[in-house]
């Protein structure tokens, strides 16, 4: 009997072994995963700056806000503006407010607020994943100074603002 039982334990040890080994032959998840893991590049970028303008009451048959997207690149950051232009004069009207300067305010507020989610919306729809908190400061700033300086930076000290990363899957 003791014979027979180290027989049958040597079989299933021997049994074991070999579906065990056969298992990691012919296993391809594994590799394709961890071979595939190695190729995966990533593209980083930011939003770091979300502006609305300060209106001229000349100027207020369109109001918009700007959203700078940074992609981040070996040679430095390549800029895009995302812009959303609303039509003031619909906004008074589905708002029910008079035409003011608290009301211009409150429209540019609201077209950056816009071109934000339009900023989201566009940069998901081409890959692009939020990696960071989306905590913004939208800052007012005069067109004038805006349209003339090529540095956007200079146009507000970065106090309290964080910007907000996002990354996506890098296109061979």
């Amino acid at each position: 009997m003791k014979k027979k039982s180290i027989y049958i334990f040597g079989l299933v040890l021997l049994t074991s072994i070999v579906s065990f080994g056969l298992g990691f032959v012919f296993d391809k998840s594994n590799k394709a995963t961890a071979q595939k893991k190695i190729f995966e590049k990533w593209e980083y970028g930011s939003i770091n700056s979300i502006f609305y303008f300060e209106p001229e009451k000349q100027r207020i048959d369109k109001i918009f806000g700007i959203v700078e997207f940074c992609k981040m690149t070996q040679a430095g950051c390549q800029r895009s503006e995302i812009r959303y232009e609303l039509d003031y004069g619909k906004f008074l009207k589905q708002a029910n407010l008079q035409e003011t300067f608290d009301s211009r305010k409150l429209a540019s507020l609201k077209a950056s607020e816009l071109a934000f989610q339009k900023a989201l919306s566009q940069l998901g729809n081409s890959g692009w994943e939020i990696t960071s908190e989306p905590e913004k400061d939208f800052k007012s700033v005069s067109l004038y100074d805006y349209e003339r300086l090529d540095n956007k930076n200079l146009l507000y000290t970065k106090t309290n603002t964080k910007a907000i990363y996002f990354k996506r899957l890098k296109n061979r």
